[in-house]
């Protein structure tokens, strides 16, 4: 405010507008959220010399997911504009709880609480993790490693590693259609609360995290409450009591390693076009902790100083914006008017959603396969073209949504022909995810025939896979990835550079 901008808050962009070559980004398109009833404000067209582009992960493509439920992304219409993807393929995923959103880490995991199944209506109670393991304390060993080793890697699978957890878990929801919890009132293989658990049968580096917690004692609940009581406070204060009731899970999306490419400056190919934070696909197959945070803020200064270098004219006259948009804005408008159409059906947007997300749950989320991939793109293919004819909204309040539906059924094309088009190159497990591989290994005995797989051996390490969506079709680039740059830096030369301005060259 002290600096005179001005915020438009309570707008949805619907559309990236472009050139006519679809190079460069000259401006946005955007739903009034303030004025959605009035035809004449409905819609509001942005002319603008430069766009910083921060929506995030598309979250919204997943119906396991730890993002914010506010938070869904809006990676497909820059695809859909001309950004390229890079490394699509690449997200992470871990444990967490889906009521209230959290990632199940740290004293979650250590304090050694129960895995509890049960069919849909909380009944036929099973410490299921007990049919896989071959003692409990290769079981404990593998829940308490959880708390260090969160994100899904096929590499901690093998030996009873704690990422069979996260497959045990799948194999229950998805698989098996059933309901997974947490239970921290009772120890593992415990029939009552007054049951001990037995600290003996412990591998040597959770025996003594736990001894050097003071935490060789009680329940799960009490060890959790020594150790961070905030973790039970924070369940209690989103309405889920871990003292008394059982908390459900499931393996989820957590961050999009891949998405919009960008240069050192954070620019996209679609020039003044900037993808910043995790919408740019800079984090690499293993994510760093902290990395997301920090290319946020990096990439929101790197863009914010070559715009001020080089980007400063102003926006075109408005008569050439509309020139040149308006095909463009009309195409969505008359996106618009098809779902407008249909009012008198009823809804089925959050069916729509929900179909989405069950399908990118089952064919791209941590458990893959080439079959599933391409099955999965065709299916996202087929609903987005027919998406303005079997969209119904019940009013005008639920057109922001139908848009949205839009947006995240493009993205999930997208990814997902990314995904078959990385398994076609030969790719196999790596980052967080298993690609099903009938030569693989069987990670344990009573695992579906789905959950076979090979490690990565590093073949496709040394290159990145970019993506462009160009008229309803998507095609794949595999480039070298840039080397790191060598060279005898001087402070002064470095300096003067900086000063002249030749290093936004």
């Amino acid at each position: 405010m002290d600096k005179g901008i001005k915020i438009f808050d309570g707008y949805q962009v619907i559309g990236i507008l472009t050139n006519s070559e679809r190079t460069q980004a000259v401006g946005l398109l955007a739903l009034n959220l303030n004025a959605l009833d009035d035809p004449d404000q409905r819609y509001v067209a942005f002319n603008c010399t430069n766009i910083i582009y921060a929506t995030g992960g598309p979250a919204g493509i997943y119906a396991s997911s730890v993002y914010p439920t506010s938070q869904t992304g809006a990676t497909g219409i820059a695809l859909e504009a001309g950004a390229k993807g890079r490394n699509l393929t690449e997200s992470q995923y871990g444990i967490a709880s889906i009521k209230f959103r959290w990632n199940l880490s740290g004293t979650y995991q250590q304090v050694l609480p129960r895995y509890i199944s049960t069919d849909q209506d909380g009944n036929d109670e099973r410490e299921f993790l007990w049919d896989y393991f071959e003692d409990a304390g290769k079981l404990l060993d593998a829940v308490f490693l959880k708390g260090y080793q969160w994100p899904f890697d096929p590499r901690k699978i093998e030996n009873f590693g704690s990422s069979l957890i996260d497959f045990l878990v799948y194999n229950e929801t998805v698989i098996k259609g059933r309901r997974v919890f947490l239970d921290y009132t009772k120890n593992p293989g415990a029939k009552d609360e007054s049951q001990e658990l037995d600290f003996s049968l412990l591998g040597e580096e959770a025996y003594q995290y736990l001894e050097k917690s003071g935490a060789l004692f009680g329940t799960p609940i009490e060890r959790l409450a020594h150790m961070n009581q905030p973790a039970i406070d924070l369940y209690k204060d989103n309405g889920i009591d871990l003292t008394k009731e059982y908390l459900e899970i499931a393996v989820c999306a957590q961050h999009n390693n891949g998405g919009l490419g960008g240069n050192i400056w954070w620019e996209s190919n679609l020039k003044h076009f900037f993808p910043i934070g995790e919408v740019n696909g800079s984090h690499g197959v293993y994510r760093p902790g902290g990395s997301a945070l920090n290319s946020g803020q990096v990439g929101g200064l790197r863009a914010a100083e070559y715009i001020a270098a080089r980007y400063k004219q102003d926006p075109m006259g408005v008569d050439s914006f509309i020139n040149l948009t308006v095909n463009q804005i009309n195409e969505k408008i008359e996106l618009g008017k098809k779902f407008m159409s249909n009012k008198e059906k009823g809804s089925n947007v959050l069916d729509i959603r929900n179909k989405i997300g069950k399908r990118m749950d089952l064919a791209g989320a941590h458990i893959r396969s080439l079959e599933g991939a391409r099955q999965g793109a065709k299916e996202a293919k087929e609903m987005l073209l027919s998406l303005g004819e079997i969209t119904s909204i019940s009013s005008l309040a639920e057109l922001p949504h139908a848009y949205k539906n839009y947006d995240l059924l493009l993205t999930q094309y997208v990814y997902l022909s990314a995904i078959a088009d990385y398994i076609e190159k030969g790719g196999k497990s790596r980052g967080s995810y298993l690609i099903y591989d009938e030569k693989g290994i069987l990670p344990v005995k009573g695992l579906p025939e789905k959950f076979r797989c090979s490690l990565d051996n590093g073949q496709l390490d040394s290159f990145i896979q970019e993506t462009t969506f160009k008229d309803g079709q998507v095609s794949f680039e595999w480039v070298k990835v840039r080397p790191i740059p060598e060279g005898e830096d001087w402070f002064e030369n470095i300096w003067n550079d900086y000063r002249k301005g030749t290093i936004f060259d």
